[in-house]
């Protein structure tokens, strides 16, 4: 009803204007196309008292609308020209704003088609898992000998990562409640999307993608894999969709190696600076999730 009420509004600022400008020039046209009263001096002699009168009324009008017609005619249409500007503009950017959030929720059911299955997901996460399990492996084998290094959460089932990936999609769904909305689990061919913040205004959708890793040692490769590959997921995102995007890399690791993993990101960023550019990345603690 607001949105009807809104247009209706900006509709009549735009007719109110035009007839504003529309009535000066109407009564210009009608006052100088007006036949003048012509009479011969007998017959107005001839006129009564009361005849007279009515038209010396008709003259002192005629006077005063001469004297007036131009100042009316020129606020009029200025103030014309303000309503017609002011209506169009806030129509349009309504217009906009309606056009906008259409195309946000035309995306948003494109994306509910484009979601992967359970099984696609569990594939998707046992390669992660493993991937991550298999580094870990390589980095203790180069580390057995070292007494003080800490013991790390183990991350033995793929609960703990759907866990992260939870708390995550959690943390910034709550964080971007009022702008976005948020779809999961989204296949673009092969693919894979995390999550992906679809915007009812003018900002790019966010696409998110989630990485933990239980350590910072070893990581190094695995990560500047995704920080290369999270652009052209984009570009593919913005392909399918023909809108704006934003990438997100999430790096999640337990407090204690926080540091680490910070010192490894912006190592990363300052030898890459060209994809650096084009993507942000954010490091969090496990535990502040």
């Amino acid at each position: 009803m607001n949105k009807l009420e809104y247009d209706n509004l900006y509709k009549f600022l735009v007719s109110l204007g035009i007839i504003l400008i529309a009535l000066p020039l109407a009564a210009m046209i009608y006052f100088y196309n007006t036949n003048p009263i012509l009479i011969s001096q007998v017959d107005y002699d001839l006129l009564s008292e009361y005849s007279l009168k009515m038209i010396d009324n008709r003259n002192q009008l005629l006077s005063m609308f001469i004297k007036v017609l131009p100042w009316f005619t020129t606020i009029s249409i200025l103030v014309g020209i303000i309503l017609i500007s002011c209506g169009i503009y806030k129509w349009f950017f309504l217009q906009r704003k309606l056009d906008k959030k259409l195309d946000s929720e035309t995306t948003k059911k494109a994306l509910d088609v484009l979601q992967a299955s359970d099984e696609e997901i569990s594939e998707k996460l046992k390669k992660e898992t493993e991937e991550i399990d298999n580094i870990d492996s390589n980095s203790k084998n180069l580390q057995h000998n070292n007494a003080e290094q800490p013991e790390h959460p183990q991350l033995k089932t793929l609960g703990k990562y759907y866990e992260i990936e939870d708390l995550c999609f959690n943390y910034f769904t709550r964080k971007h409640l009022k702008k976005f909305d948020f779809k999961r689990n989204i296949r673009i061919g092969n693919t894979y999307y995390d999550f992906i913040g679809v915007s009812a205004n003018d900002e790019p959708d966010l696409i998110f993608e989630i990485k933990y890793c239980r350590q910072a040692a070893g990581m190094s490769p695995m990560l500047y894999k995704t920080f290369e590959k999270i652009y052209d997921m984009g570009l593919k995102y913005q392909t399918v969709t023909h809108r704006d995007f934003k990438c997100i890399v999430v790096v999640v690791t337990p407090k204690d190696h926080l540091p680490r993993m910070e010192n490894l990101v912006e190592t990363y960023c300052r030898a890459h600076k060209g994809t650096a550019s084009q993507i942000q990345i954010k490091c969090m603690a496990e535990e502040a999730l």
